[in-house]
Order: C-alpha cells, then sequence, then structure tokens
C-alpha cells in the first residue's frame, strides 16, 4: 500500500515556531492531523540569526505536529517567511497580436504571467508573481481572458521579493531536519488565505498580522493582493515598553501583559489594582492597571499610525470598504479593536482561521493564521513551479484536489 501524502505548514516566528499536518479528504475537506508548537530561538525580525537553534526549534515543532501520521509521507513543507528584507512591485506586460492565433490560451496566459518575473540581480529572490487583472484591447478589469478572442492582453501582476540569502537560510533551517521546502510564502498572504472573506476581498481590504517581532501587512483590491509590506514592530516591543516602564524582567512584563494588558486605559477601571510580583530581592509591589496599560497604549497607537502610513505610501488616501482585519498573537490584546475603530473609523475586526470544517479548536487563534493559511496557499498552489520544489514531487491529480477543496470551503463558509 502507497504511504499517505500530507501537506505541512511551518511558520518560524520571532516568538514561535507553529508546525500543522494536514491532508485532503475524498470530498475536499482539510483535515488537520498534528499540531506543533516551540519557543523560537535564532529568529529576529524574520531573520534566521542562528542556523542551528532555529533548526532545532523547528525539529521540535514538526516532531510534535507527526507524531499523529505513523508512516504518511510528508510532501513537502510550505515555511512561511517575514521581515523587513521582503519588498513588492506591481508590473505589467503584453502580448500582441493575439488574433492570428486565434482565441487566448491557458499556455499564453502563463507566458504572460511569467514574463511578468522582474530582473533582480543575485541579491534578491522572487518569491510570487500574482496576477491582479488583465486589460484585453483597452478594456481593464477582465479576470479571465482565457478563451477570449482579442489583438492584444495585458496583466497587472503583484510581485513579491525578498533578500537572497536570508531565503536560503531560512529553506536551511527547515531542510536541516531531512524535509524539503515545497514553497516559500509570505506571511501576510498566508495570513489572508485563513482570515479573508470573498467579500473583503472583492470590496478591497487591509490585513495586518501583528507578530512578535514584526507586524505583516497586505491590501486587496478586487479579489487579489495589490500591496504588501512589513512594519518592523510587533507584541513584543509592547513588552519591552512595559518591562522598562514598570521596571521589571521581560519575562514578567510578558506575563502581565497577557494577563492584564489593554491597549485602552479609558476602559479599565480607575481603581482596579494589579500585583507586580518581586524580583531578585526586590518586594512585591501593588499598581495601577491602567498605569500599566499606558505604555502598551502609546505603542499599538504608533503601530496603527505606521499602518495607515504603508496605506498611504500604496496609494490610498483611506481605509477600503472592506476595512481593517487584525490577526496575529499580538492582535489578541485586550482593547484593539475599539481602539482602532476609535482612532481609524471604519469597519475593525479581529481575524482568526475559520471556514475549515473540522479545524481543531487550538488552531482557531489569531496566532495560528499564517500557519493555517500556508496549508490552504499550499493546497491552492500546489501545481505551480516553484525554485524549492523537489523534483521528485508527487502531483497526483492536484487540480482536481484543488477544485474539490474548494467547493467543500465555500459548503462550509455559507
Amino acid at each position: 500500500m502507497a504511504k499517505e501524502l500530507f501537506y505541512t505548514a511551518v511558520d518560524i516566528g520571532s516568538n514561535k515556531v507553529a508546525s500543522v499536518v494536514a491532508r485532503v479528504g475524498t470530498e475536499g475537506e482539510l483535515k488537520v492531523l498534528g499540531t506543533g508548537l516551540a519557543p523560537s530561538q535564532g529568529v529576529q525580525k524574520g531573520r534566521i540569526e542562528s542556523i542551528e537553534e532555529a533548526s532545532d526549534a523547528v525539529r521540535s515543532s514538526l516532531e510534535e505536529a507527526q507524531r499523529y501520521i505513523a508512516r504518511g509521507l510528508i510532501a513537502g513543507v510550505y515555511a512561511v517567511v517575514s521581515g523587513t528584507h521582503t519588498s513588492c512591485i506591481n508590473t505589467k506586460d503584453v502580448i500582441k497580436d493575439v488574433g492570428d492565433l486565434g482565441s487566448i490560451t491557458p499556455q499564453q496566459i502563463h507566458r504572460l504571467i511569467q514574463s511578468s518575473y522582474p530582473s533582480v540581480d543575485d541579491t534578491k529572490e522572487v518569491l510570487h508573481v500574482i496576477p491582479i487583472g488583465y486589460e484585453v484591447d483597452g478594456l481593464p478589469g477582465v479576470r479571465n481572458p482565457t478563451g477570449l478572442h482579442a489583438n492584444e492582453v495585458q496583466v497587472e501582476s503583484h510581485v513579491v521579493m525578498g533578500d537572497a540569502i536570508t531565503l536560503k537560510n531560512t529553506v536551511k533551517a527547515v531542510e536541516a531536519n531531512k524535509v524539503a521546502v515545497k514553497s516559500l510564502v509570505l506571511h501576510s498572504l498566508a495570513s489572508a488565505e485563513a482570515t479573508l472573506t470573498a467579500d473583503e476581498r472583492e470590496l478591497g481590504a487591509v490585513l495586518v498580522d501583528i507578530g512578535s517581532g514584526t507586524s505583516d501587512l497586505a491590501i486587496f483590491r478586487y479579489g487579489n493582493p495589490w500591496y504588501s509590506a512589513v512594519i518592523p514592530v510587533g507584541g513584543s516591543q509592547l513588552t519591552r515598553d512595559l518591562a522598562v516602564a514598570a521596571r521589571i524582567p521581560y519575562h514578567l512584563a510578558e506575563e502581565i501583559k497577557v494577563k492584564w494588558g489593554h491597549v485602552l486605559p479609558d476602559l479599565v477601571r480607575a481603581d482596579e489594582e494589579v500585583v507586580v510580583p518581586g524580583y531578585q530581592g526586590q518586594p512585591r509591589r501593588v499598581v495601577l492597571r491602567r498605569a500599566l496599560c499606558e505604555p502598551l497604549h502609546l505603542r499599538m497607537l504608533e503601530v496603527i499610525k505606521l499602518i495607515m502610513l504603508r496605506v498611504t505610501q500604496a496609494g490610498l488616501r483611506q481605509l477600503p470598504t472592506g476595512g481593517l482585519i487584525l490577526t496575529g498573537g499580538a492582535a489578541e490584546i485586550a482593547g484593539l479593536k475599539e481602539l482602532v475603530e476609535k482612532t481609524l473609523g471604519g469597519p475593525v475586526r479581529i481575524a482568526y482561521p475559520s471556514g475549515i470544517a473540522g479545524l481543531p479548536s487550538q488552531l482557531r487563534k489569531p496566532a495560528f493564521s499564517a500557519a493555517v493559511g500556508a496549508l490552504l496557499w499550499g493546497i491552492k498552489h500546489q501545481g505551480e513551479s516553484r525554485r524549492y520544489q523537489t523534483a521528485s514531487r508527487t502531483l497526483w491529480g492536484y487540480k482536481s484536489l484543488v477544485k474539490r477543496f474548494a467547493r467543500a470551503k465555500e459548503g462550509v463558509s455559507q
């Protein structure tokens, strides 16, 4: 009997390494079989600083996630990448005199998209080239020109690039554990797969995954990613601010932030008190909770301003109609939704992986959006050629598999 194939996603963050193993059922449903979580080591704001430490963290996470698959075969790993070394541009390319060959073929569209790859030097690596939309004989907004008769077809694509050395180090940290990296997935795009609704994609929305070391942003318009960026501030910065303000070690500040933290102090009772544990011979203290929350409030205001700065840099004057969708571990802090609504207005929601039948409760948290989304990305893009795919990969009917999975997901979402 042939071994069963499994999809595996690994999210290497600054605070944790999360792994998820799943398979696709006969009806197209995603079945999560195992999850693994390990403290992150050797990683800072998306960059691998120690291959050995990062590899050990990935190994611990993968071993925990793979306990339940027995002799199953891991069909490559989809690894999430982040960091300020990533960048994006939107490109355009054209096919002319299409009419001489009859209707537009899928092969022509494929070649057109491939021609959208920008010229980059050896220091850069192209991660994604994603079609945004097509223009056929001057008519914009065409979703799929395949089969149409036309003289000229233009495609606009969203291109994501990263530092080549940083990406190679990420691949090396994973493959040191004797598993192949099938594809690298940008953090914000992975999170979007697990959290954004079809309406939000169509109306236009800003997705921000606030992690420990960075906040990863993607703007969607007309159903597709249009802009992406990474803000070098995350939840760990809030913890450091609290540690400095309260004069306590980082680990104590993290515990207090998780338990008592609130980014809108006005919603905290004025007389509510918190006991700050003593350390290194210092006595414990009783302080007002509002006082502890003030540095969290100020830092999160900065994050919101940086988000809007990126939105402005993308060419938008305000948030799109679909609003702001926040996910990631730091998005769970109390008062965030209310603070953003008060500051920016417009629709805001805290998002977590959804629309997937049988998703374990431990994964229905904002912190796991990227890991779950990387699985969905892997299934959707199974047939695409990627530099990090192994030559021996098995494409077992991927097109019909993706269609079955999409139908199953739509059925759950309705």
